[in-house]
C-alpha cells in the first residue's frame, strides 16, 4: 500500500488561494452573462478589499480624497442607492473594507492605553449612533435622512483605520505622504471650482455660490470648506519642521499651503478665517523658538506670494475679502446672526426636553423667521455642531466625542518621533482645534466631507509607536 507524503506545515496555505481565485473568477464570469452590473459590483468590492489589506495607506488616502473632494451628491447619484442616502456609495465601501482590515490587525497587535481608550470612545460613539438610527427608523424618519447622518458620524471610525498604520515608522512615513497628496488635491479642487465657475451641486456639497452678503457680488467656494483651513495649517506646520526634506516634497508642501490658502480666502467664510487664525497660533505656540520665527516667515511669504497672484487672476477678490471680514463688526444688522440665534433657541428647547436620550438621528426641529415673513418649517439641520450632537445623540454621547477631542488636543507626544512627524502631529492638533472652532457656527461633526479626516487627525494626535509610550 502506497502512502502519500504528508504536506508540510503551511503547504495548504500556499496552494489554497489559487483554487479560491479560480472559483471566484468562475462565479463572476457566470454572473457577467446574466447580471453584468452585479458582477462588476463584486469585482469592485474584491479590488477595494484587496487594496485595504495589501496597501492600507493607499486605501486610506483614497478614502480621504473621495470624502474630501468628490461631492456627496455625485457619490450618491452613482452609488448602489440609486440616489437614496440609505444605499451604498463608494466612500462607504472604502470605509467598511478599511474597518475590516483594522479589526483583523488590531486584534493581533499589542495595544497600549491610548489605543484602548480612544478605540473604546469611538466604538461607544458608533454604538450610540447605531441605536439612535434604529430608533429613528422605528419612529418613521425617512431612511435617506437617517442614512445621511449615520454615514457622517460613521466617518469618525477612520481613527481605528489609521491607528495600526501609525504604530510603525514606515506606516507613519507613508501616511504623511498620503496626507500630502490629499492636501494638494483638495487645494486644486477648490481653485478649479472657482475659476471654472462650477455651479452649486445638489445641496451645496460643491460648486460656487453667487452674491455673498456684504460684498460686491463675490462668488464663494462651497466644496472643501472644512478642509481648506486644516490643510493650510498642516502644510505650514510641516514646512516649519527642522527636518530636511527633498525639493519635491518641499515644493509639494508649498503648493498645499498656496492652493488651500487661496481657496480658503475665496470661501469668504468669516468663521473659517477666524478658525484658521486660531490653528495658526496653536502651531506657533507648539513650535520651538527657532521654528516660531520660521512659521511666521512662512505665513508672510505665503501671503506675499498668493495675494498679488489672486489680485491678477481674480480682480476684486481681495476687496471682497476685506469687505466680508470687516462685516464681522456689523453683526447687529446681519440676518445670518439673527436667524442662527432663533435656530439655536429652538434646538436648545429640544435638548432640554431629552438631555440624556436625545431625539435620534434624523429628528427635525421647527422654527420660523417672522421679521423676514418666513413661516415655521422643519429641518434636521442646525449650524451649531455642539448642539447638533446633543440634540441627536444626547448629552452623554456628545460628551464622549468631545472628551476624546479634548484629550487629543492635550495629549503629550510619544517618545522617538522624528521632527517632521512631530510637527505634523502639532498640525493635526491644530486641525482639531480648527474643527472645534468652526463647529460653533458650522456642524463639522456631521459633515462626511471632514469627519473621516478628523478621525485620522485624532489618531495622529494620539499615536503611540508599537514600542510603547
Amino acid at each position: 500500500m502506497t502512502t502519500l507524503p504528508r504536506a508540510a506545515p503551511g503547504a495548504y496555505g500556499q496552494w489554497l488561494p489559487a483554487p479560491i481565485a479560480l472559483g471566484a473568477a468562475a462565479v463572476v464570469g457566470a454572473l457577467a452573462g446574466v447580471q453584468p452590473l452585479l458582477a462588476l459590483g463584486l469585482v469592485s468590492v474584491a479590488v477595494v478589499a484587496a487594496l485595504a489589506f495589501l496597501a492600507p495607506v493607499a486605501h486610506l488616502t483614497l478614502l480621504l480624497l473621495v470624502t474630501a473632494i468628490v461631492p456627496y451628491d455625485l457619490q450618491n447619484a452613482v452609488g448602489v442607492s440609486g440616489g437614496s442616502s440609505a444605499g451604498l456609495i463608494f466612500s462607504d465601501l472604502l470605509l467598511l473594507t478599511g474597518l475590516a482590515r483594522a479589526t483583523v490587525v488590531l486584534l493581533r497587535r499589542e495595544l497600549y492605553g491610548r489605543h484602548l481608550l480612544a478605540g473604546a470612545a469611538i466604538v461607544t460613539l458608533l454604538a450610540v449612533t447605531g441605536l439612535q438610527t434604529l430608533r429613528a427608523l422605528q419612529l418613521g424618519v425617512p431612511v435617506s435622512l437617517a442614512g445621511f447622518e449615520f454615514r457622517a458620524l460613521l466617518g469618525w471610525s477612520t481613527l481605528l483605520i489609521a491607528m495600526p498604520i501609525l504604530m510603525d515608522a514606515a506606516g507613519r512615513r507613508r501616511l504623511l505622504k498620503g496626507l500630502l497628496v490629499v492636501g494638494l488635491g483638495l487645494g486644486l479642487w477648490g481653485l478649479a471650482q472657482y475659476f471654472v465657475n462650477i455651479p452649486v451641486i445638489g445641496g451645496g456639497s460643491a460648486g460656487v455660490r453667487e452674491n455673498v452678503a456684504f460684498t460686491a457680488g463675490a462668488r464663494s467656494i462651497q466644496g472643501g470648506l472644512f478642509g481648506f483651513p486644516i490643510a493650510f495649517v498642516l502644510g505650514l506646520a510641516a514646512l516649519s519642521s527642522a527636518q530636511r526634506t527633498s525639493p519635491l516634497v518641499r515644493s509639494a508642501l508649498i503648493a498645499v499651503v498656496a492652493t488651500n490658502g487661496a481657496s480658503l480666502l475665496l470661501t469668504y467664510q468669516r468663521t473659517f478665517w477666524v478658525a484658521t487664525i486660531v490653528g495658526f497660533l496653536f502651531i506657533v505656540m507648539k513650535a520651538g523658538w527657532s521654528q516660531k520665527a520660521k512659521v511666521v516667515v512662512l505665513l508672510v511669504a505665503a501671503l506675499l506670494s498668493v495675494l498679488p497672484l489672486l489680485a491678477v487672476l481674480s480682480p476684486g477678490s481681495l476687496v471682497a475679502a476685506q469687505q466680508r471680514f470687516l462685516s464681522i463688526g456689523q453683526y447687529g444688522s446681519d440676518n445670518s446672526v439673527r436667524t442662527r440665534i432663533v435656530e439655536t433657541r429652538a434646538v436648545a428647547r429640544k435638548i432640554r426636553e431629552a438631555p440624556i436620550a436625545g431625539w435620534g438621528i434624523g429628528d427635525e426641529v421647527s422654527f420660523g423667521y417672522p421679521w423676514l415673513r418666513v413661516p415655521p418649517t422643519s429641518t434636521p439641520y442646525t449650524h451649531n455642531g455642539y448642539l447638533w450632537l446633543a440634540w441627536k445623540l444626547g448629552i452623554p454621547a456628545a460628551l464622549v466625542l468631545l472628551a476624546l477631542l479634548a484629550w487629543a488636543l492635550a495629549a503629550r507626544p510619544p517618545r522617538g518621533l522624528d521632527p517632521m512627524t512631530s510637527r505634523v502631529r502639532h498640525g493635526a492638533q491644530a486641525g482639531l482645534l480648527i474643527a472645534l472652532t468652526v463647529s460653533l457656527t458650522f456642524p463639522a461633526f456631521r459633515a462626511l466631507a471632514i469627519t473621516t479626516t478628523l478621525g485620522v487627525l485624532v489618531a495622529l494626535a494620539l499615536m503611540t509607536p508599537a514600542t510603547g509610550d
